[in-house]
């Protein structure tokens, strides 16, 4: 590096090591630099968010060209969820026993990629749902791994993790938007070229991504049962519980929201603006929120989610008019972005560098999994009978949340648990 690189590196106040992300060109001077790392984890949240974008609004399409039936396209879609419930947290565990969390995302990015590519040569309902559950058990399991690189450079270099994770959600609206255009001019069979393509730079961003992982001096496995025992702890889970709960309130929304407005007369031009105001809102959050976070801590970023999502649903069971629902949008930053930032701290600030990946793994399974899967369907029950009143439902789920982080906070101050020091 040259010095005038060095400089730019450093920042142009009192030599200071802190990244500036706004200088991209920063990452050519040096791979290594602060900046540098940042752009590399920043382009695997977007190559992950890429697969995500295009595959979740899309992929059914391309199952209904292969001429599946519905009930097919639901089992396809569905069994994978549940299978990640344990396979997750187990790819966590072998990340952590390995010391490469790395080599783990290498592993998931190229299972990905080559189970994507081997959909585009098989035909009927069993094939396709075996390639892909092995597609989605080893792109989803990529995200908690993702988190824990991000949030071990957090910790050796103090980078912003929202300024990050940013660039993941911004992603994920460009796919939403080139998939429908693709799907637009070339038809359903071009979302599995994209999700190919999508997979591919996934696999070179992992391979971009620095280091290893926590790898140990000794090289040796650390205890599973150690692991399990730390995993285990009363304040870890009421914090995961609590994370949990309060995205899973996000059920009616993200299930029946399009429908709902659609039942209300609201124009469905209108759908898209107000899904992109949400994420809009969770992308100015990330940017901004890491000052707020260190002034308040995580806990109390969870309950904040928790109080917006209180203010949120309540609302929203009450039919607002449009102005109103683009206020209530907004507060997808604090029910989704809050939240989601609060428990990643969270619970990176109180696990060992070397459980780090098991515990990210166990909380995925939990809220992604167990949580959200058990709240789709409680929403599936209840929407019918209650219409735009199941909202109400999510507040209980909301207050839930709220109420263990309170709990978690209690045991914390009672029992001196908290932040993993050692």
């Amino acid at each position: 590096m040259t010095a005038d690189a060095v400089a730019l590196t450093r920042g142009r106040r009192g030599g200071s090591s802190s990244p500036s992300y706004g200088w991209i060109k920063l990452s050519l001077f040096s791979a290594s630099s602060p900046a540098g790392i940042a752009a590399r984890i920043a382009f695997f949240y977007v190559a992950i968010f890429l697969i995500l974008g295009i595959s979740l609004p899309y992929f059914p399409l391309w199952l209904k060209a292969q001429g599946l039936s519905a009930v097919e396209i639901g089992l396809v879609t569905s069994v994978p969820l549940f299978i990640r419930i344990a396979t997750t947290p187990m790819i966590g565990i072998a990340a952590d026993r390995s010391g490469s969390v790395k080599g783990v995302v290498l592993a998931g990015a190229g299972f990905a990629m080559l189970s994507a590519l081997a959909l585009m040569g098989v035909e009927g309902l069993w094939p396709i749902l075996v390639l892909f559950s092995v597609f989605q058990i080893a792109s989803l399991a990529l995200m908690p791994l993702a988190e824990v690189v991000a949030m071990r450079e957090v910790r050796q270099h103090g980078l912003d993790y929202g300024r990050m994770r940013l660039w993941g959600s911004l992603a994920f609206i460009a796919a939403n938007l080139g998939g429908g255009l693709a799907l637009a001019w070339y038809g359903a069979h071009s979302i599995l070229v994209l999700i190919i393509a999508a997979s591919l730079v996934t696999l070179l961003a992992g391979a971009g991504l620095p280091g290893g992982g926590a790898r140990r001096e000794t090289g040796k496995g650390i205890s599973l049962k150690a692991m399990m025992v730390q995993l285990a702890r009363a304040d870890l889970l009421l914090i995961m519980a609590a994370s949990g709960l309060i995205q899973a309130a996000h059920a009616v929304y993200y299930a029946f929201s399009a429908i709902h407005w659609q039942a209300l007369g609201l124009p469905e031009t209108t759908f898209g603006v107000l899904w992109s105001i949400g994420v809009i809102a969770e992308v100015v959050l990330f940017a901004y929120a890491g000052r707020a976070l260190k002034r308040i801590g995580a806990l109390n970023m969870i309950a904040i989610g928790a109080a917006g999502s209180l203010v949120r649903w309540g609302a929203m069971a009450s039919d607002p008019s449009f102005g109103l629902l683009v206020v209530l949008q907004l507060l997808h930053g604090l029910t989704f972005g809050a939240t989601h930032l609060g428990v990643v701290h969270a619970i990176q600030e109180r696990v060992r560098p070397d459980q780090a990946a098991s515990a990210q793994s166990l909380h995925s399974a939990l809220s992604s999994g167990i949580m959200m899967g058990g709240a789709m369907a409680l929403a599936g029950a209840i929407y019918g009978p209650l219409g735009g009143l199941s909202y109400l439902v999510m507040v209980v789920l909301a207050a839930g949340g709220g109420a263990l982080v309170l709990a978690a906070k209690q045991f914390e101050a009672r029992s001196g648990a908290g932040r993993e020091t050692g």
